[in-house]
């Protein structure tokens, strides 16, 4: 989200005033560039939807370290997988990542998401803190992929399937689990 609406990441460049969603910033951080990254390796698609107030709005494809913003936390997307709503996937033939460069450490919108850019200074009180995967974010994750799994079966003309909705269990990611049962309609 630039100063004037929201602008493809490709067709950023130096002097461009980002959105900044950093509590204590300045509303805008100033791009200072772009560097397209070839890279090989697992990437995190972020379904749309997952991080609440529909964000983001499409699917999102993030590198495992990129931060994640969801209630004034920044959480390590790799650490957020769940397989449902939030998937590792390979990266495709010839992706290139894009690293913004900004003036500072800032949250940023993307996708109606919010990204963490930049590396915070350890002396500065006004910065977004990176966090372990907490009850909160666990809770949002399984309740969305629920949502998704309810959705897939109401696209395909099916009542819902039990086996269809995400039991999850600990063990299945790094974070601390909790089991999803949600009741299912009689009928």
């Amino acid at each position: 989200m630039t100063s004037r609406g929201d602008r493809h990441a490709a067709r950023l460049g130096p002097g461009i005033m980002l959105l900044a969603a950093t509590p204590g910033m300045a509303p805008f951080q100033r791009v200072l560039g772009i560097r397209h990254i070839p890279y090989r390796g697992p990437i995190i698609r972020v379904l749309a939807g997952v991080l609440g107030t529909m964000a983001p709005n499409e699917d999102l494809l993030l590198l495992p370290d990129q931060g994640v913003v969801f209630q004034g936390s920044a959480y390590r997307v790799g650490d957020l997988v769940d397989g449902i709503a939030i998937r590792q996937e390979e990266s495709p033939a010839n992706f290139t990542a894009i690293d913004i460069l900004l003036e500072g450490y800032a949250g940023i919108l993307v996708q109606g998401a919010t990204l963490e850019m930049g590396m915070p200074l350890s002396a500065s009180s006004q910065h977004l803190r990176r966090v372990p995967v907490d009850d909160a974010m666990t809770t949002q994750i399984a309740l969305m992929s629920a949502q998704i799994a309810l959705e897939a079966d109401a696209d395909k003309g099916e009542p819902p399937s039990p086996q269809n909705l995400p039991f999850l269990t600990p063990g299945t990611t790094s974070a601390p689990m909790l089991s999803l049962k949600l009741p299912l309609p009689r009928g």
